[in-house]
């Protein structure tokens, strides 16, 4: 309750007193703000440097019907904290904070009390929505909550030993009720629910769990759907009979079963109480893991292979290549037991997965990954043709063989990349429907580019901003080619934060000749071509000629560690993201660099210009 008094205060005595009198209003200054911290434990957040916050702003931000509230900016223009009086009372009801200028994390005081009862996790912090009923700080139901936001929840309530949060995310009567299920049905649900502390508690004593302990995957068979007239439902019922936990604890690693989750709504909930161990076949739900000793051997050596995998930014393919085969041929030996082919979905994923990554690390001439993984996918699209496994596994296996034939020296670019677009082609002809089809057509259209085909391209990006709207950062990525692809002629727009903390628009360049430089540090070639293009403005700056730079790192200490080495001209535009980011998006970039050319008159001269006959090109413009 300290907290919601301090919220409650500091409503009142100063973050909107004058609300609804625009600019005249008292602004809370910058440490006001970041003194205020989420309720709840384990948000990830961007907190300005002692430094940074003596250049950090307050504004003033306005919203419909007089509402109002307060944004705090870091150095760079990047939003860290809204506070948002959303019903013009005067009062701050919304909290919300920011990763990278990305809103992650709000909570809201629903009831304009002054005391929060909700709690929401949006963007790249998850989906999470939780409610405190009585408004004591803690979570006590779930409004919206994901598989593996449930499998993370049951972790930390273990770790903490509170039962109390592991029944945040049970399934209430009402919800139970409102499934409308046969009674023999609802009456085991009820009682897996009276089980439940008995079942926590002997869990959290067979796992000892330190404070130190962490989740670090969940790993599950896809949701089963019984169709309504199997029950004689009103409704489909959505259920996923179990789920699996990889954990950490004092240094190993091990497994922990979640129990049986039900989709109410936008909710999974739980209806049985987690167990020790892993999922193999012949345990049912809530059941410890199988006793059958060849399985159990197999499951200790991976996790033992595991624990010992190569880092995620590991560059070492030795050690890439024989763990993913160790680990593909470990769960190869499960495979024949898995009977039920949900379940055996899953193994077999995994293994394309392995082989895929081995192949791409493979030592030179070594092709057993390779081969392995065009078996397999025989043996998948011959016995499950058009499924989506055939579909995954395929993907998997295309993409191996590309990579190897790309690594490969003295072969024919262009052969290759025409052999990739027919493979490409196919695959979304054989699975439009695919997970993997969204990938495959962002790729066909930049190959298409690539091979100067630029009227294919477009159809395959039309294709899938048209078919796949809801994977936003493909269909985003698609529309933003289309967009450069008839960007010639056409203003350029421009804007954003700088590395050094500043915000650009390129329309503050009217008048000028402009070159857009899009770049990173990872990529070789933007160290001659800073050098070439310092030498170009020395002889043409006075000429009116500038350069724009955006800068597609993954953090600012990369791109100015690289900047740090020499004198590179021009201004740096950077936002979070990389190649994924609103910069890199809102044209459509996936090669670096890459390079327009900007008239006098602010349109775009050149698309594709390069550096070899830039010069040519930015001598007929000064002259203009």
């Amino acid at each position: 309750m300290g907290k919601a008094r301090m919220h409650s205060g500091l409503i009142v005595g100063c973050l909107l007193a004058s609300a609804g009198t625009g600019v005249t209003a008292q602004p809370p200054t910058v440490s006001q703000m970041l003194g205020f911290r989420p309720k709840q434990p384990g948000i990830n957040y961007s907190s300005p440097t002692a430094q940074e916050q003596e250049q950090c702003k307050v504004e003033l931000v306005n919203g419909a019907k007089g509402s109002s509230g307060w944004l705090l900016r870091d150095p760079q223009g990047r939003i860290l904290r809204r506070f948002f009086d959303s019903n013009s009372d005067k009062r701050i009801d919304i909290w919300s904070y920011y990763l990278d200028g990305v809103e992650v994390y709000r909570e809201i005081d629903s009831t304009f009390s002054g005391v929060v009862d909700q709690y929401r996790w949006v963007n790249t912090g998850g989906m999470k929505w939780g409610l405190d009923t009585n408004k004591d700080g803690k979570i006590d139901t779930w409004k919206m909550i994901s598989p593996e936001e449930v499998s993370q929840e049951i972790m930390q309530a273990l770790i903490a030993k509170d039962f109390q949060r592991l029944q945040a995310l049970w399934i209430t009567d009402a919800e139970i009720n409102s499934l409308e299920l046969p009674a023999a049905e609802t009456e085991r649900l009820r009682e897996l629910r009276g089980q439940a502390q008995t079942k926590f508690l002997t869990t959290i004593a067979k796992l000892n769990f330190t404070p130190q302990a962490r989740w670090e995957r969940i790993e599950s068979p896809a949701p089963q759907c019984i169709p309504a007239d199997s029950y004689g439902l009103k409704r489909d019922l959505i259920k996923n009979q179990r789920c699996t936990i990889l954990y950490e604890n004092n240094g190993k690693h091990d497994w922990l079963q979640t129990g049986e989750m039900i989709q109410v709504g936008p909710a999974w909930r739980l209806v049985d109480a987690p167990t020790p161990g892993a999922a193999v076949e012949g345990a049912s739900a809530g059941e410890p893991a199988s006793t059958d000793p060849a399985i159990l051997a197999v499951l200790d050596e991976l996790k033992k292979l595991d624990a010992e995998a190569p880092k995620g930014d590991s560059t070492d393919n030795a050690a890439i290549f024989q763990y993913n085969m160790k680990r593909a041929d470990l769960l190869q030996k499960v495979l024949p037991k898995i009977v039920k082919p949900e379940e055996k979905d899953q193994w077999i994923r995994q293994i394309a997965d392995c082989l895929n990554s081995a192949a791409q690390a493979a030592p030179e001439n070594d092709k057993k990954a390779i081969e392995r993984l065009v078996d397999l996918e025989k043996q998948v699209a011959g016995s499950q043709k058009g499924s989506a496994l055939a579909a995954y596994v395929t993907f998997r296996e295309m993409s191996a063989d590309f990579a190897a034939k790309n690594s490969q020296g003295g072969g024919d670019f262009l052969k290759i990349q025409e052999a990739w677009l027919t493979r490409l082609t196919k695959f979304v002809q054989d699975y439009p429907q695919g997970e993997d089809a969204p990938d495959a057509l962002l790729q066909a259209g930049m190959v298409s580019e690539i091979l100067g085909k630029e009227d294919q391209a477009k159809k395959w990006y039309q294709q899938l901003a048209a078919n796949f709207g809801d994977k936003k950062g493909l269909a985003d990525k698609a529309q933003g080619a289309l967009r450069r692809l008839d960007l010639e002629g056409k203003p350029l727009e421009l804007s954003g934060p700088t590395l050094d903390g500043k915000t650009f628009d390129i329309k503050t360049l009217a008048n000028k000749v402009v070159i857009v430089y899009y770049w990173a540090s990872w990529n070789k070639q933007s160290v001659g071509d800073f050098a070439r293009l310092k030498m170009l403005l020395n002889t043409y700056g006075n000429k009116g000629v500038e350069l724009v730079c955006i800068n597609l790192d993954n953090s600012p200490p990369e791109a100015n560690s690289f900047l740090a080495n020499g004198g590179v001209p021009g201004v740096q535009l950077f936002q979070p993201g990389s190649l994924e980011g609103p910069l890199a998006t809102q044209y459509g970039i996936m090669v670096l660099p890459n390079m327009f050319l900007v008239g006098k008159d602010g349109k775009v001269v050149s698309r594709t210009v390069q550096l070899a006959n830039l010069e040519d090109e930015v001598k007929k413009l000064v002259g203009k």
